[in-house]
């Protein structure tokens, strides 16, 4: 965990029962770690904007024998963060990004400024001057129930799939 996570979950019943019962051991991370999974897969965590109540929110970048992912499914506005969206996407086979909201109509009842994600119509305006094969390796993730992508024959789906991108599907597995 890194170490606003370890930190609460050390501090904070009823998981620091399962520390002091020794029922899982935590080990300390840092942002942009290399962590060794296996002698043939590694696990970069990387700090993104979002929220932070408790502790860090964290994307990854997974590097496998042969492919390489970008898994970030939870971040404020692409502009919020450090590092640049589209250097990152170029710099991996796969990216798995933030789908929670297709736009901001989506929203009736909640004032939407107050749950802040990247929407798909905004994440594809950013993307728009990558070259097809830089756009083949998105694949939008983590939608909320409002969203029209989790209807795969909807217009939203179509124009998504239509400009290049893809959308994440349930047991959808990438080989590393």
């Amino acid at each position: 965990a890194l170490p606003r996570m370890d930190s609460f979950l050390r501090s904070n019943g009823p998981w620091n029962q399962l520390v002091q019962n020794q029922n899982i051991y935590l080990k300390r991370i840092e942002h942009l770690d290399t962590l060794e999974m296996t002698p043939q897969l590694r696990v970069i965590p990387i700090l993104v904007p979002h929220r932070d109540e408790y502790s860090e929110t964290v994307g990854y970048k997974i590097l496998g024998p042969n492919k390489s992912v970008l898994f970030i499914p939870d971040i404020d506005k692409w502009q919020k963060w450090d590092l640049n969206i589209v250097n990152e996407i170029k710099k991996v086979d796969f990216a798995l990004l933030d789908a929670t909201f297709y736009d901001g109509e989506e929203i009736k009842a909640r004032d939407i400024s107050q749950i802040p994600h990247p929407f798909v119509v905004e994440s594809m305006e950013l993307f728009t001057e990558l070259p097809e094969s830089e756009k083949n390796k998105i694949h939008f993730i983590h939608f909320n129930h409002t969203n029209p992508l989790l209807d795969s024959s909807s217009n939203a789906a179509s124009k998504v799939r239509k400009r290049g991108y893809h959308i994440a599907q349930l047991n959808q597995r990438i080989k590393l």
